[in-house]
């Protein structure tokens, strides 16, 4: 070993690697011509921030509550394990910025820089006019892997964009993850979170990610060059934009969940959440309400709360609550090659025109264990075989619970250009002259709780639960690589016994089987999940007799934050969603109370 070596190693032992350093900004008691690393020594402005290229650990805080104008502008990268992170001190308000109009980025603009957490801003971009505007953009050009991006806890609103269908409208936004050239270096995304954050009053889109140079086609070298993987967008609440308020493009993977989305598509038609050039997305979990699109656009399309669009394969939609939209649950909008993609498990109620849309061609869709209400007053498509492009579709529609009680509910079946299998249906209600003759069709009954019960929350859906005796259970049929749970979390066994519509009753009945069999011997309290949260999260219980029950939330010094469940419930099994918003990160504990003690377990909210 050279001595020059010997030397720099015990330099690196004796005074260590640079250390990283925080930095502080307060608008009101800073000054730029401090050193701003220390709160008493901040500066005023982003001028100096705008300027640097920070290093791995290094901090930035905005103090709380304060409101700064223009952009803020950030460079330089962390590592993994030592991400460069910026947040709010000397309190729990968020700190605002004002991109008073900034146009060709953005309020927040991340470029060529990796490994970045930024939290806890409230963050506009408003103007008189439209133009070429963002709340966040994260871009790269040229740069490779652009990895560990979390925008965590944002307040992003009034972004004045571009209202369109093209694609720089598309790219006016809350928050935009994009390449925007990769010709020398290739250039894509992994390890991305968007999670915790409020986007509203956007003009045109409320999240997008996106290659501007080639969006490939998944499985190709061009596409897995631009991909992005490992991303989680999720607990974010996005509401009044003009057109989409999801659009993912080159997902590899991923997973879409316990998102809320309302009044979409306000300007321009658009389905709420949709899949572009992606493979083996998983979108669950989430509520879709109040699209606009046929009101903003009457005739037009895109309404829908779920689209797998074209190049997407292997994309599943489960568990999720769609109502109230100008069209439905899900449309495909596909290319002939996609196959695999799946809608099930999830609950459709009072959506208007077409529910679900087998619309493009496809090699192979599954719609299955779904539960349809169409109330009084509507006139819903409940399949529509839109036939948009020429080719072939080849989908499957089996165990769905079709509860109709309008008038007008009809179907649209094409003579050409299509392989249905439509089997092991519930119709229950009203029946138009064109519904479907399944083979091993039901048209009693399902029994469900509290039909056309409801409302804004997927904790809101437990009318939608079938009781005993109801002629679904144990008259389905199962699908290749069908799911274990149900939209409630209940296991879905495996073998020929399993139920229709979204709700498996445990354990099934049978005609003869003894109904004390199908309850829970004692009273159980599951672990919370997810586990930890932020905001929402879900707690199953069991009851093995009709008993008064609690569900309270306490914090750590023993304090009553939250009751969750306060009534005299039948036995059974038992969901409530807990959304604790309101409430500080922390571990709190939950109990169930009833006559026979009271059980308790630990969560975690992480904000």
């Amino acid at each position: 070993m050279s001595w020059f070596i010997v030397i720099c190693l015990v330099v690196l032992v004796r005074y260590g690697y640079p250390q990283s350093i925080s930095y502080f900004v307060d608008v009101d008691g800073g000054n730029d011509n401090n050193d701003g690393k220390a709160a008493a020594t901040a500066w005023q402005t982003f001028v100096k921030i705008n300027g640097m290229q920070f290093q791995p650990g290094d901090r930035i805080y905005l103090r709380s509550g304060s409101t700064w104008t223009g952009r803020l502008s950030l460079h330089g990268s962390g590592t993994k394990t030592n991400p460069i992170i910026v947040d709010v001190y000397d309190g729990s308000l968020k700190a605002r910025i004002d991109g008073n109009g900034v146009n060709g980025s953005a309020t927040v603009y991340l470029y060529n820089s990796t490994c970045w957490e930024i939290n806890n801003l409230e963050i506009t971009n408003d103007a008189e006019t439209a133009a070429d505007r963002r709340g966040v953009l994260v871009t790269a050009s040229n740069f490779g892997l652009v990895e560990h991006i979390y925008l965590r806890n944002l307040d992003i609103h009034n972004v004045k964009g571009i209202i369109g269908s093209g694609n720089d409208a598309k790219r006016t936004a809350g928050i935009g993850i994009e390449t925007a050239a990769d010709g020398v270096v290739p250039t894509r995304y992994d390890d991305v979170l968007i999670e915790g954050c409020t986007i509203s009053y956007i003009e045109n889109t409320g999240i997008y990610t996106d290659n501007l140079i080639s969006r490939g086609i998944p499985g190709t070298a061009d596409w897995n060059g631009r991909r992005f993987t490992n991303v989680r967008i999720r607990n974010n609440v996005i509401h009044h934009i003009a057109k989409n308020a999801m659009i993912i493009r080159l997902f590899e993977g991923g997973v879409v969940e316990y998102n809320i989305c309302y009044e979409t598509a306000l300007s321009i038609q658009g389905n709420t959440m949709f899949t572009f050039a992606c493979d083996g997305t998983v979108f669950q979990y989430n509520e879709g309400y109040n699209n606009r699109a046929t009101e903003s656009s009457p005739g037009g399309g895109d309404g829908s709360m779920y689209d797998a669009d074209s190049k997407s394969s292997n994309i599943v939609f489960q568990y999720s609550y769609s109502h109230d939209n100008s069209h439905g649950l899900f449309w495909n909008c596909t290319y002939q090659a996609d196959s695999g993609v799946i809608c099930r498990y999830n609950i459709s109620r009072n959506d208007k025109g077409i529910i679900f849309c087998v619309n493009y061609p496809i090699t192979s869709l599954y719609i299955y264990n779904n539960t349809v209400y169409c109330g009084p007053g509507l006139s819903p498509i409940i399949i529509s075989e839109r036939n948009m492009d020429t080719g072939v579709r080849t989908y499957t529609f089996q165990n769905n619970i079709i509860y109709n009680v309008s008038n007008n509910a009809t179907y649209d079946f094409r003579s050409s250009g299509y392989i249905r299998k439509i089997d092991y249906n519930l119709y229950y209600g009203n029946h138009p002259s064109n519904e479907p003759n399944d083979l091993n069709k039901l048209t009693l009954d399902p029994k469900f709780i509290n039909p056309g019960s409801g409302g804004i929350g997927i904790g809101s859906l437990d009318g939608y639960k079938l009781q005993q005796g109801s002629p679904c259970i144990d008259s389905g049929v199962q699908l290749p690589g069908h799911c274990n749970q149900d939209f409630w979390g209940n296991s879905v066994p495996s073998g020929s016994k399993i139920d229709r519509g979204a709700f498996e009753y445990p354990m099934g009945t049978g005609a003869v089987m003894d109904e004390h069999l199908n309850q829970p011997m004692q009273c159980k309290l599951n672990q919370n999940y997810p586990n930890p949260f932020n905001p929402a999260t879900k707690i199953v219980y069991e009851l093995p007799a009709k008993m008064q029950v609690k569900m309270e939330i306490y914090n750590l010094f023993g304090q009553r934050v939250r009751t969750l469940v306060d009534a005299y419930q039948e036995a059974g099994m038992y969901s409530v969603f807990c959304n604790a918003s309101a409430l500080s990160s922390g571990e709190y504990f939950y109990y169930l109370k009833t006559s026979s003690g009271s059980l308790a377990k630990k969560m975690m909210l992480l904000k």
